[in-house]
C-alpha cells in the first residue's frame, strides 16, 4: 500500500514537473516569437526610415544637380550672350576685368551693387544716319566713362606725327601730315618684322565720346563724357608721344582698376542710382533706333 501511495505520488510529480517544463517550454516560445516579431517590425521601421531618408536625400540630390544644371545652363547662356556682343576677344577680357572689379569694388563696401552699370557693344545713332559702335561704357556715380579697348601685341607708336618724334624721321612721308597716326611694329609666326598702321583710338575714341554726349542732350541728359583707350594686351610695349592731355591712356588691369578707384574717392557724386538706370534705359533704347 505504501508503495503504491509513493508510486502514485512520483507519478504526480512527475507530471507535475512535466505540465510545468511545457508550460515554461510555451512561455518561452511565446517570448521569442514575441522578441521576433518586435525584431521584425523594428527592423520594418528601420527600413522604412531607410527608405524615407534616402527618397529624401535622392529629391535632394535631384534639386541639387537641377539647379547647378539651371546654373551652368545661366553662365553658358551669359557666356555665349558676352561673345555674340563682342567683336573680338579684346572686348571679352575687357569685360571681364571690370565684371571682376565690379564684384571686388561691392565686396569691399566701396560702391552699392546698383552705383557701377557696366555697358558692352553699344550702337549710338549719329546726325547721318549711321551708328557708332562703343566697345564698353561704364556708368558710375561720378559720371559716364567711354572705353576703347585696343588687343594690340608689339611695340605700339601713339601719336606719330610728321611734325614730331624726329626719331623716327625716315617714317615722315608715310604718315598723314593732319593727324596723328598709330604704328605697331611686331613679329610674325617665322620672326619677319611686321607693320600696322591703325586708326588713332585716340582719335576714335573721342569721337564716341562726342556723338554719346549730343545723344544723351537729345535726350536732354547734359553731361561730360570721360574717355578712356585700354592696351589690354599683355605682350605690348605702348610708345606714346601723343599731345593729346584729355584722353587716359590705360596699359594694365591694375592701371585701370587704379583709375576708377581715384575717381570713385576724389571726385564729387553727380548721379544716384535712379538716374544711371535711367541712363541705361536711354542708351539701350539707341541700339533700337
Amino acid at each position: 500500500m505504501t508503495w503504491l501511495i509513493i508510486s502514485t505520488l512520483l507519478a504526480a510529480s512527475v507530471a507535475w514537473l512535466a505540465y510545468i517544463v511545457k508550460k515554461e517550454k510555451a512561455k518561452q516560445k511565446e517570448m521569442r516569437n514575441n522578441h521576433f516579431q518586435e525584431l521584425e517590425a523594428m527592423k520594418e521601421l528601420q527600413k522604412a526610415s531607410m527608405e524615407t531618408a534616402a527618397t529624401k536625400f535622392d529629391e535632394k540630390v535631384m534639386l541639387l544637380s537641377e539647379s547647378y544644371q539651371r546654373e551652368i545652363e545661366k553662365l553658358l547662356i551669359e557666356n555665349e550672350d558676352i561673345r555674340k556682343n563682342y567683336r573680338n576677344q579684346g572686348e571679352i577680357i575687357t569685360h571681364q576685368i571690370l565684371e571682376n572689379f565690379k564684384s571686388d569694388l561691392i565686396r569691399k563696401k566701396i560702391i552699392p551693387p546698383d552705383e557701377m552699370i557696366i555697358m558692352a557693344n553699344i550702337f549710338i545713332p549719329e546726325e547721318n544716319g549711321n551708328t557708332r559702335q562703343i566697345d564698353h561704357l561704364v556708368l558710375l556715380s561720378t559720371g559716364i566713362y567711354v572705353i576703347e579697348t585696343k588687343h594690340w601685341k608689339g611695340h605700339i607708336l601713339l601719336g606719330l606725327t610728321r611734325m614730331g618724334n624726329h626719331k623716327f624721321s625716315f617714317l615722315a612721308e608715310l604718315v598723314d601730315s593732319e593727324k596723328e597716326e598709330t604704328l605697331v611694329f611686331d613679329n610674325d609666326e617665322s620672326g619677319a618684322l611686321t607693320v600696322k598702321t591703325n586708326e588713332n583710338p585716340i582719335s576714335q575714341v573721342q569721337q564716341a565720346a562726342v556723338i554719346l554726349s549730343n545723344y544723351l542732350q537729345s535726350q536732354d541728359i547734359t553731361t561730360w563724357i570721360n574717355t578712356l583707350v585700354f592696351f589690354n594686351y599683355d605682350e605690348k610695349e605702348v610708345h606714346d608721344w601723343s599731345d593729346n592731355s584729355i584722353v587716359k591712356r590705360i596699359t594694365n588691369k591694375e592701371q585701370l582698376q587704379q583709375f576708377f578707384i581715384n575717381e570713385l574717392t576724389s571726385k564729387d557724386r553727380i548721379y544716384g542710382a535712379f538716374q544711371l538706370q535711367n541712363i541705361k534705359h536711354l542708351i539701350e533704347n539707341a541700339n533700337y533706333m
